[in-house]
């Protein structure tokens, strides 16, 4: 019976998923970069974690506009597969093969400016806060992030279960200078934030009532 109910509830998933998806990460990516240029003096970099239709969609905004794309990915032979089907329209990305946050570490100090980061590798929330934390000293005024397997706090009507983003999208949403809108119909529903130019645009109090542990109350 158990089986069966789980045989269920997973068909009916997959259902809910092929109605409700609207937008492949790829289509999202080109459409917050529609605008992207290219900043005086140097060559725009976008960073992903996990390759896949991304990629794609990373290498064209950049040869657009002279960008460069680092795509991290820890499984050779999902690289391989990508290079061969890609062929001339990947050939210049750089692929950096293992583990995330090793890669994103000489990223950052090999480069100084990152324009646009995608966080779509482990399904963990504290290795996507940590991958994102690399990258947080080289995402300056108008840079963007995306973040796959994530929601706003309370959302409902997802595509999975947004473990990704579940530390990641409380710390952008307190932070004064990222503003953050969901994506609930893109990929397996996605965040993004951009940096704002401003500043001051956030709620720095912002906790997510989902950890709020009234630590307070065992220091008056």
């Amino acid at each position: 019976m158990n089986a069966a109910l789980d045989g269920a509830r997973e068909r009916a998933q997959r259902v809910f998923r092929s109605l409700w998806r609207a937008q492949d990460p790829g289509g999202l990516i080109r459409s917050l970069l529609a605008d992207a240029e290219a900043p005086l003096q140097r060559r725009p970099l976008f960073v992903e974690t996990g390759c896949g239709a991304s990629t794609f969609a990373l290498a064209e905004v950049a040869a657009r506009i002279g960008g460069d794309v680092y795509s991290c990915e820890c499984d050779s032979e999902k690289i391989a597969e990508l290079r061969a089907r890609g062929g001339e329209a990947l050939a210049g990305v750089h692929f950096l093969e293992g583990d995330s946050l090793e890669n994103l570490a000489r990223i950052a100090a090999r480069h100084e400016h990152v324009d646009f980061a995608l966080f779509d590798s482990a399904p963990s929330a504290t290795h996507t806060l940590r991958e994102f934390q690399l990258l947080e000293p080289r995402l300056g005024a108008g840079a963007r992030v995306l973040i796959d397997d994530a929601a706003l706090p309370g959302a409902r009507l997802l595509l999975s279960p947004c473990r990704k983003g579940k530390l990641l999208v409380p710390y952008l949403l307190a932070s004064p200078f990222w503003r953050v809108k969901a994506h609930p119909r893109a990929g397996d529903s996605m965040v993004s934030a951009i940096h704002d130019r401003i500043g001051a645009r956030a709620d720095a109090s912002y906790e997510d009532p989902a950890y709020v542990d009234r630590w307070r109350e065992a220091f008056t």
